[in-house]
């Protein structure tokens, strides 16, 4: 099976998608560039980080820095 098609993985990709699309709302109503920035990395890194550990690690540090993106 690929890694591609893994529950965990899809499961990340649910997640850190979700919240890169409401970041990036939130973003845009409040006209800030810095949550909109994270929110496109939320929702991008996915495709590029190909373990599944490091998918989860990767995620989980740009979620805890989502309170400091607000200015």
């Amino acid at each position: 099976m690929s890694i591609m098609f893994e529950p965990n993985v899809i499961v990340a990709w649910v997640v850190f998608g979700g919240l890169g699309m409401i970041y990036i709302s939130y973003g845009k109503w409040k006209d800030l560039w810095q949550p909109k920035a994270l929110g496109f990395t939320l929702m991008f890194f996915p495709y590029v980080v190909k373990d599944s550990m490091w998918l989860w690690i990767i995620g989980g540090i740009l979620s805890c820095a989502i309170p400091f993106a607000r200015d």
